[in-house]
């Protein structure tokens, strides 16, 4: 499990005061924004701070602001996720297919005679470990796959809710 984050401040607010920050035209470090975006879209309590906190923020268009730094985060993260899932194709296909010759030549070499005994068997082995890296690429290329995707939607149906919590008057209607 990751070790969490540290931030000076609650990261919804930071995610609002960056906003406002922005708003104005302050440059903000790209880096620090999606590390806190990050931290944000991940946790439950942060994403209900970020709701009050946009309800509590004086500039009216406070949501609006955070709702596209929402769906700029969702953009960059389903790049992301599509560059993954691209790589993950690529690289397991050539790992199979390098596995599965490299199996089949020392079944054959095996089956010649060209090598025998302990060697016959440890070409053998060594072959099909080339598998066993196949699968363990795949896997973890699958894992990051599905948390870049639920970093998206996160993201995505955060966007939404703070939309929705922006469109709310002052007196909650």
């Amino acid at each position: 499990m990751k070790a969490p984050l540290k931030f000076k401040r609650r990261p919804a607010t930071a995610l609002v005061a960056m906003a406002n920050s922005l708003s104005m035209g302050d440059p903000i470090p790209k880096g620090d924004l999606s590390r806190i975006i990050g931290a944000v879209v991940s946790d439950r309590a942060e994403r209900a701070a970020l709701l009050a906190a946009i309800r509590a923020a004086n500039d009216p268009d406070c949501g609006l602001a955070v709702a596209d730094l929402l769906i700029a985060f969702a953009t960059e993260a389903a790049e992301a996720e599509a560059q993954a899932r691209d790589a993950d194709q690529v690289i397991g296909q050539w790992a199979q297919r390098l596995a599965a010759g490299a199996l089949l030549a020392s079944f054959g070499a095996a089956i010649a005679g060209t090598v025998t005994g302990g060697l016959a068997f440890g070409l053998i082995l060594l072959s099909f470990s080339g598998f066993i890296f196949a699968t363990a690429s795949r896997i973890g290329g699958r894992v990051k796959m599905r948390h870049r995707a639920q970093e998206r939607d996160s993201a995505e149906t955060l966007a939404r809710h703070v939309l929705e919590a922006g469109k709310l008057g002052a007196d909650g209607k």
